[in-house]
């Protein structure tokens, strides 16, 4: 709610008076990253492998004028050192990727509580919405809107026709162009389906959230993708979603309860494919107690079935794993998770900008999945350690460790095991 109320806030202030001042006015941010990331995969042909590289984002936006402005960001990624084919076969749909993609093009306007962007942006909505952890953030071409004129509620609503993946692997069936930054195509990548964009014709969204009730707030979301291809043929998806989360404030903490629903619907020949799956979460824990919080939280999926989660690869799960994200386990038909997260914010002793994180895993699945016809039991752990650096403005650096262990159950294979380390720094500031 607060995106729309922000920019309407940002444009009735500092509206420019001619399309100088807009230009001049207009704000240039930078970040500049770097990412090494090694993994482990007793799955994977390539076995271990490695992987650095540097980064650069830089966006502008100018001044409103008469409530119009112009927004830019572009992303440019490298991997200078990284000659090995294993290294770049193991991450060539997530950080094997060097060049430039003009991620947002957009027009935006802004009048009574409403904010339009029309051209290629970041989308991040209940069910359409891109990730942003890897070499290139996911980006979405088309129109979205927001609007605040009801009271504590904010409408969003998207219709969209491109995507941009993470890297060009995701997008092209063409091997020669492997490594290459990613480009804007009318192919997308649902997330719970495979890492690989397919073609489609059109994205539509329309999404509500309710903060009406003090400590409450209600989610509703509803996304649909026409001609969405497979391998037995074309297919339309249609996702749902539902969420409240309450809170409760008391003298030394704050207590969370959390439940979502999602679910997936396909049609044509994609139905063969065994999509019509739901998922229901639940969550419960507390948080700011003398700087810990701790989270249990549980998700199901419907046995025949898996759940298509979001458009885009941004979507999560409760019971996720960092890393490897929530599409390898939680959406899976059959599969029965739960999940402890512990929390702690170093600010309490002292340690402004430090936080971490511990998560750990566990899950049975009771039927087979619908893509591989095996089942699987799964455990996992993970930590995440992030530090602001308070002494040098804009300047972060991040540590996540992951394991994650797939048991196949009733079959003679073996055990496999997932490990996977990355190291991550990032400096912003605004240039202009």
């Amino acid at each position: 709610m607060g995106v729309c109320l922000a920019l309407c806030s940002f444009g009735t202030l500092n509206a420019a008076e001619n399309l100088e001042e807009a230009l001049v006015n207009g704000k240039l941010k930078t970040e500049l990253k770097a990412a090494y990331v090694d993994q482990t995969n007793d799955g994977s042909p390539y076995n271990n492998e490695n992987m650095l590289t540097t980064g650069i984002e830089m966006s502008y936006v100018t001044d409103p004028l008469y409530g119009f402005r112009i927004g830019l960001t572009g992303q440019g990624n490298a991997s200078p050192l990284n000659d090995d084919q294993n290294s770049k076969q193991m991450n060539r749909a997530e950080w094997w990727a060097t060049g430039f993609v003009l991620s947002e093009a957009y027009l935006g306007y802004t009048f009574d509580k409403t904010d339009i962007k029309a051209g290629r942006q970041y989308v991040n909505m209940p069910l359409v919405s891109g990730n942003y952890t890897r070499a290139f953030k996911e980006a979405f071409e088309g129109v979205s809107v927001y609007n605040n004129n009801l009271p504590d509620t904010e409408i969003q609503a998207g219709w969209f026709y491109k995507f941009q993946g993470r890297t060009n692997a995701v997008m092209s069936a063409d091997s020669d162009k492997d490594g290459r930054a990613p480009v804007f195509k009318d192919r997308v990548v649902l997330g719970g389906v495979s890492p690989y964009a397919r073609e489609f014709d059109n994205i539509f969204t329309i999404a509500a959230i309710n903060k009406s009730i003090q400590d409450t707030t209600f989610t509703g979301s509803y996304a649909r993708v026409t001609n969405f291809a497979s391998g037995n043929g074309n297919g339309d998806v249609n996702l749902f979603f539902g969420e409240v989360n309450y809170i409760v404030p008391l003298d030394m903490l704050k207590l969370v309860f959390d439940a979502r629903y999602n679910g997936s619907r396909v049609d044509g020949e994609f139905d063969k494919e065994n999509f019509d799956g739901d998922m229901l979460g639940l969550r419960a824990g507390f948080k700011d107690f003398y700087g810990f919080s701790l989270y249990y939280a549980y998700t199901t999926v419907s046995d025949k079935d898996s759940t298509i989660i979001s458009v885009g690869n941004g979507g999560n799960t409760y019971t996720f794993l960092p890393i490897r994200g929530p599409f390898v386990y939680s959406n899976q038909a059959g599969m029965d998770t739960h999940k402890i997260l512990l929390e702690y914010n170093f600010a309490q002793v002292g340690v402004d900008g430090l936080k971490a994180a511990f998560h750990y895993v566990n899950g049975e699945q009771d039927s087979k999945n619908n893509r591989t016809n095996k089942d699987v039991d799964i455990k996992g752990w993970a930590t995440v350690v992030n530090y602001a650096v308070k002494q040098v403005k804009g300047l972060s650096a991040a540590v996540f460790y992951s394991e994650l262990e797939k048991d196949p159950n009733k079959s003679d294979e073996k055990t496999t095991e997932q490990d996977e380390i990355w190291l991550r720094v990032s400096y912003k500031f605004d240039v202009l």
